[in-house]
């Protein structure tokens, strides 16, 4: 029998549990299993080993596979080919740090989330800025990856976790609403100012054009069709996509090109210091943030975000054509609904429309009590 109370050589038990020890065929493998049973009635442990038998049965190759090894492998096959990799990269550190990089992925609950979570919505940005995370940087760090990652483990790696058990939204921490945050012309005077010139060409582009910061950085050479005015970028959700270009786009990228012919990417800016100093560089994120944040800070600018160049492309173009359609292709928007965060820069245009909709609707006593005028008999 596998099912025994382990002794001494003096004829003493070891421990007051059951101990079990079988050997079973998983997976085309022989495997043998041991160990407490924690039942001190034999009864009760030999339920216990029959039910760790039926999991075992149950149990699919990568079953075994760890939160570390789990993102591990997510970012090989999806992580580095993505324009956000390092963000990817740095969330899955976290997500191993507060859950554990150890544990079992299959074993992992929505407790376990929901606490990496808490802990996480406690810690700050650093020691140069002590402000707590925003509940949309604990979502990006947390829940959203772990999401992804579960949902990959079992539709890719065939593990048996099941994702969709998961109340994932419950999870989340609240966000505020959608900002929709614009240049006014004294910001956009003050920050052109104070902004690095070697800059200025892919924030004129984000400017004028409207792509994610990320997606912008990553564009190369070999990505663009200067003659017949596309370029392939990234597209969330999506992958490579072709997207237009404008006339002063592809100029701005032409002379920017031109600025170091040797290098593959497009956007390039100009070492300040060390034996480097003067020549160009590949534009990174962490550069054109940081770049972003000292033109902020220099011009008094608040309240402003790298992301914001976005919003502002979109609330200025929606609201010099009043087509929605037109912005959702131009932010490569998936679904409408995420456009219409814009719509609310044609409120003017509404109300001057509805003016004078009564004329020739409305009776004329209407109307005179509508002008507050005493109708005729």
């Amino acid at each position: 029998m596998s099912v025994y109370l382990a002794k001494r050589k003096d004829g003493t038990l070891k421990s007051p549990y059951y101990q079990f020890d079988f050997v079973l065929k998983v997976n085309g493998e022989r495997r043998r299993v041991h160990g407490s049973t924690n039942e001190r009635k034999e009864k009760a442990a030999r339920e216990f080993e029959k039910c760790e038998k039926t999991r075992l049965k149950a149990e699919r190759p990568l079953d075994t596979m760890t939160l570390a090894a789990g993102c591990t492998r997510y970012e090989e096959e999806v992580g580095q080919f993505r324009a956000s990799s390092d963000d990817i990269n740095k969330a899955y550190e976290h997500c191993c740090r507060l859950i554990g990089g150890a544990r079992i992925m299959i074993n992992i609950t929505a407790e376990d989330i929901a606490t990496a979570v808490r802990k996480r919505s406690a810690e700050t940005y650093g020691t140069k800025n002590p402000k707590l995370l925003t509940p949309a940087t604990v979502n990006r760090q947390i829940v959203e990856p772990i999401m992804r990652l579960f949902r990959r483990a079992r539709s890719v790696w065939n593990m048996s976790c099941e994702p969709d058990r998961i109340d994932w939204k419950a999870l989340k921490m609240k966000e505020p609403e959608g900002r929709n945050r614009e240049f006014t012309s004294e910001e956009s005077d003050a920050f052109w100012s104070t902004l690095r010139q070697d800059y200025h060409p892919i924030i004129l582009f984000l400017a004028g054009r409207g792509f994610r910061a990320r997606s912008a950085i990553g564009m190369k050479k070999f990505d663009v069709d200067l003659k017949n005015g596309t370029a392939n970028v990234w597209k969330k959700g999506v992958g490579m996509t072709k997207m237009r270009l404008a006339r002063d786009q592809c100029n701005l990228i032409l002379t920017s090109m031109k600025l170091c012919p040797n290098s593959p990417f497009i956007w390039t800016y100009v070492k300040q210091k060390g034996v480097d100093k003067g020549k160009r560089f590949p534009v990174t994120y962490s550069g054109l943030r940081g770049a972003i944040s000292t033109a902020f800070r220099q011009s008094g600018i608040t309240d402003f975000k790298i992301h914001d160049l976005r919003h502002d492309f979109a609330s200025k173009l929606l609201r010099r054509t009043s087509n929605l359609a037109l912005v959702k292709d131009a932010l490569a928007h998936s679904d409408i609904k995420s456009t219409l965060r814009y719509a609310h820069v044609l409120g003017d245009d509404i109300a001057r429309g509805m003016e004078g909709m009564t004329t020739g609707m409305v009776p004329e006593r209407a109307l005179a009590v509508i002008n507050g005028k005493k109708a005729a008999n």
